[in-house]
């Protein structure tokens, strides 16, 4: 387990009233991602809380104190932080609902938060009303009538914020997950992924907010951050290896490679690395399947060959050129 990396993931379907079926599921599979990365190396050092049907509450004052004990003795730490459960909104603005119908208000998370030596804080919310997290409702004139208002957040340099609708939406379930939990888990198995495996808040929320439309729940993303913190590390697209090698067949991001009938070559046996020629186009082709690389049109590397034409980088590509010379990779 990593000693830098601390995660509370809270889920709550045991409540008094209205209990839900959705979040103890979404709370034990987001406790799985995070435990570890996709090739099983850890990751965060996981604390999962749940109270399903039947089983012991996670009433106000156990949570208040597990969020509290979560930001103590963190100087350095990347914390996640995630909830799954009821929430609700009135005057003082949203609190996560426990069991007993009682809360903890997320601005009492936030001010944790904000005042936390840990290097960055991520805290992801799939309950109704998430998307008030970081809101200062007396940054806003009062003159304004509350329907009007614009949402001013106050959120501390390396502190995220990943919710699953707006301050005045409802989170829904669906199919025994949150709706927003569900395309979560589906970013962190590799769909939010960078061309290097990284998973990142950012990546996810891009990943998640698409799939909503203008008449469903609108995921809210806030940050302040100077560098974005991997969640995960998921499946690559290319090899580490491959990324390295850039500068060694472009001398620079620009550069262009020429394809010859060498290149192509002829009679070589499957299971033969081939000439060094027909070994380049091998690795070029890689570059091409994850769209590091690209010939004028598009045109395919087999009729690229056969008229002499060109390889280049694509923007991708010249990224990855750039932090593999520089060692960043």
């Amino acid at each position: 387990m990593s000693r830098t990396r601390r995660a509370l993931v809270v889920g709550v379907n045991n409540y008094v009233r209205a209990p839900l079926n959705g979040c103890v599921p979404d709370a034990v599979e987001i406790a799985d991602r995070l435990r570890t990365n996709d090739d099983g190396s850890p990751n965060f050092a996981v604390e999962t809380r749940i109270s399903d049907h039947g089983e012991l509450p996670i009433e106000r004052p156990l949570l208040r104190q597990r969020i509290k004990d979560f930001f103590t003795n963190v100087s350095g730490m990347d914390l996640v932080f995630y909830f799954s459960g009821h929430g609700r909104q009135d005057d003082r603005g949203a609190e996560l609902v426990t069991s007993e119908l009682d809360g903890v208000p997320v601005s009492e998370l936030m001010t944790l938060a904000n005042g936390s030596a840990a290097r960055t804080v991520t805290i992801i919310l799939d309950c109704c009303f998430s998307g008030d997290v970081g809101n200062t409702p007396g940054l806003q004139s009062m003159q304004v009538a509350p329907d009007f208002r614009k949402e001013i957040a106050v959120v501390s340099s390396g502190v995220t914020v990943l919710a699953a609708s707006k301050s005045t939406e409802v989170s829904m379930e669906s199919r025994g997950h949150g709706q927003f939990t569900r395309l979560l888990l589906d970013g962190l198995d590799g769909a939010a992924t960078d061309h290097l495996g990284n998973i990142t808040a950012l990546s996810l929320y891009a990943h998640a907010s698409r799939a909503f439309d203008a008449w469903e729940q609108t995921p809210v993303f806030k940050a302040n951050l100077a560098d974005a913190v991997v969640l995960r590390q998921g499946p690559s697209w290319i090899s580490v290896e491959d990324v390295r090698r850039l500068p060694q067949h472009f001398a620079s991001e620009a550069d262009r490679i020429t394809l010859t009938l060498e290149h192509e070559g002829e009679g070589r046996p499957l299971s033969a690395p081939g000439t060094a020629e027909q070994q380049e186009l091998d690795y070029l082709k890689r570059l091409r399947n994850v769209g590091l690389a690209t010939t004028e049109n598009d045109e395919d590397f087999y009729f690229a060959t056969l008229n002499g034409h060109e390889v280049y980088l694509t923007p991708a590509g010249r990224m990855l050129w750039t932090l593999a010379k520089r060692g960043s990779v």
